[in-house]
């Protein structure tokens, strides 16, 4: 083959080509440091737009599930106070038994009455009771909803709205006089009006209500969860990067790079050798 001044392009397509290579390395090492394959907007702008989507959208399903779990939470302490003021009922029902059966003696009816009074005073407590500062139980009107979807429709699940108060009546207000005496065995029973104008037991429709809000709670909080991770399982497939692809890749990077390296040492030495020619003294 002729040597030529003109063969100098073929140092500039080895530089070229070397400069290529070394971008394409460093873009490997910068994904395989970084662990993503989409580093800014220039490496893939659709992806980069909706890897971001993704995460907003894992990162608020995530926030609302955390809500919905602390919701149910609370529906569960409601659930376990109101269990405790119903077996607090039931002792109050068999102390009224053992005080008017009849044979229980002045003392018998004095402990009797003492047990009972500190029953009230426990009804009393739970009925006041708070979870993180909200209170546990008040009314209708003080139900708050809890979301359970993470796109804003699809509604959600009242809670905070249970009226233990007007349930227990006067048997959960220590400021009013109320014996074993004077204590009626309907007022023991808990008797309310439910919607229908039938007779219903209130602490149990409070704890149906309570149980029901619980595992509409719980199914919101499974499906919340698994959505959120499906929802980062896809953000990452967006824009995680392949460490085992990218290390292969690297790896054929640095050996094309070495190669431009040793082209372009080859096509220098072509030129050296031509200017060594033309500088090369005439003989006499």
């Amino acid at each position: 083959m002729a040597i030529t001044i003109g063969g100098g392009i073929n140092s500039y397509r080895a530089m070229a080509n070397m400069k290529k290579t070394s971008a394409l390395m460093n873009k490997s090492l910068e994904r395989i440091s970084s662990g993503l394959r989409i580093n800014s907007a220039s490496d893939d702008p659709g992806g980069l737009a909706l890897g971001m989507k993704l995460s907003n959208d894992a990162t608020v399903t995530s926030t609302i599930q955390q809500n919905v779990a602390n919701a149910k939470s609370f529906v569960d302490t409601q659930s376990t106070a109101l269990q405790t003021a119903s077996e607090i009922l039931t002792q109050m029902k068999t102390l009224k038994t053992s005080h008017d059966s009849g044979t229980a003696s002045d003392a018998d009816k004095a402990g009797y009455e003492s047990e009972f009074q500190e029953l009230r005073s426990q009804l009393s407590m739970l009925k006041s009771e708070k979870y993180n500062g909200k209170a546990l139980f008040g009314t209708a009107g003080t139900a708050e909803t809890v979301s359970t979807s993470s796109d804003g429709g699809g509604g959600g699940v009242e809670i905070g709205g249970l009226d233990l108060e007007a349930v227990l009546g006067d048997l959960a207000d220590p400021s009013v006089a109320k014996t074993l005496v004077s204590t009626t065995s309907v007022e023991l029973d808990v008797i309310t009006d439910g919607d229908s104008g039938t007779g219903s037991d209130g602490i149990t429709q409070l704890i149906g209500k309570a149980a029901g809000d619980s595992s509409s709670l719980g199914f919101a909080s499974s499906y919340l969860e698994s959505k959120a991770a499906n929802l980062e399982a896809a953000r990452s497939r967006v824009m995680d990067a392949d460490i085992v692809e990218e290390s292969t890749n690297l790896s054929l990077y640095t050996i094309q790079y070495e190669a431009s390296v040793a082209a372009l040492a080859q096509a220098n030495s072509t030129q050296q050798t031509v200017m060594e020619l033309l500088l090369f003294p005439k003989n006499n």
